[in-house]
């Protein structure tokens, strides 16, 4: 990328570990990061997209970086190059911001696959591959082979790259991409496996691993109050399929759904768990809605029973304002941004990766 060279390369002043994978990796970083930071070292996380504003992609030490920080590292990043993608500009940004920001680390998650990803132009001291799965077929490939092969070219020569690990076939696709690869066998939900993954990687890289809870909003996020709500972004067939028997387990029997999503590849399969989901634990009320915000038009019917309303502040109000014990908020990470904003729960120590508020 000629814009890193212009930029006099900012990822070579910063230690770069590179995350990829369909499911987890946004978690698997905040693990990473919050590791670093407690162990006493200035971090930089630049991950995407953001949940409730755009500050959130770039953190420092946990924390989303300031809109004046943000505006002054974009400045510098258009007067370096006016040819960029909006994701290319905001991961510059973040390269600069960290750099000038005193950071010695700086936890890169890829945007898309891999091996085309802006992300891969950093030069890093290791690398990491989260689950995979069958995703954006449309531009990483038709089978999930394909696709491991894509998320998998973030391997450098000489660097260490852990990977979750898969199915034989597709460990044998990975090889051929990354032969010095090393899988790991991890168990427990998304978040277990994101605790794992992370405590391999820097236990690999010599660096050290210090264990602790962390802020990882509309991840499982639950907001205390009556009702409480209980956020999760899960926005994709194997992301559901997974958070899925987690749910089933914590859910009160006095609860309600809130569901909204972008347009799915395999939207059968995505609605698939929901269905079980709604038919196994009988919420008292399904609310359909259109997340905002987003890529994407947001869809605007399902082949499920339930009602819409269409404004995400109106549907929780709606739902807040019935008797039940817990809201569940699913199916985008928009629309968990969305409720957020509208609850007053995106402020700087809502966000930080290390706060413990909710």
């Amino acid at each position: 990328m000629a814009a890193l060279e212009t930029l006099d390369r900012p990822d070579k002043s910063l230690r770069c570990i590179h995350v990829a994978g369909s499911n987890g990796k946004g978690s698997t970083c905040a693990h990473l990061a919050a590791s670093l930071i407690r162990s006493g070292y200035q971090v930089g996380l630049f991950t995407s997209p953001h949940v409730s504003r755009i500050e959130e992609r770039i953190r420092i030490n946990g924390k989303p970086i300031s809109s004046k920080r943000f505006d002054s590292a974009l400045k510098i990043v258009h007067a370096a190059s006016e040819e960029l993608t909006f994701f290319e500009i905001t991961f510059l940004a973040a390269l600069v911001a960290c750099r000038d920001g005193g950071c010695e680390y700086m936890i890169l998650e890829t945007g898309l696959g891999g091996r085309l990803d802006a992300t891969r132009a950093a030069e890093v001291i290791g690398c990491l591959v989260t689950a995979i799965s069958l995703e954006h077929s449309d531009i990483l490939g038709e089978t999930i082979e394909e696709i491991a092969k894509e998320k998998a070219a973030i391997a450098r020569t000489g660097i260490p790259i852990i990977i979750k690990r898969p199915a034989e076939n597709i460990q044998k696709a990975i090889l051929e991409i990354a032969p010095h690869a090393r899988f790991i066998a991890v168990d427990g939900n998304i978040h277990d496996e994101a605790q794992a993954l992370a405590r391999e990687l820097l236990i690999e890289l010599k660096l050290p691993w210090k264990e602790g809870p962390i802020n990882w909003p509309a991840r499982m996020q639950m907001i205390t109050g009556n009702p409480a709500i209980l956020l999760d972004a899960a926005h994709n067939p194997s992301g559901i399929a997974k958070v899925i028997p987690q749910l089933i387990t914590e859910l009160p029997e006095n609860w309600l759904l809130i569901f909204g999503s972008s347009p799915q590849n395999d939207i059968e399969n995505f609605l698939k768990p929901i269905a079980s989901l709604i038919e196994q634990k009988n919420p008292k009320r399904v609310i359909f809605t259109e997340p905002k915000g987003g890529r994407y038009p947001p869809l605007s019917e399902f082949p499920l029973q339930g009602e819409w309303i269409r404004d995400p502040a109106e549907a929780i109000e709606a739902a807040k304002a019935e008797d039940c014990d817990l809201i569940l908020v699913i199916g985008s990470l928009y629309l968990c941004g969305n409720i957020l904003q509208h609850l007053g729960k995106d402020s700087d120590d809502d966000l930080d990766i290390l706060s413990q508020s909710s």
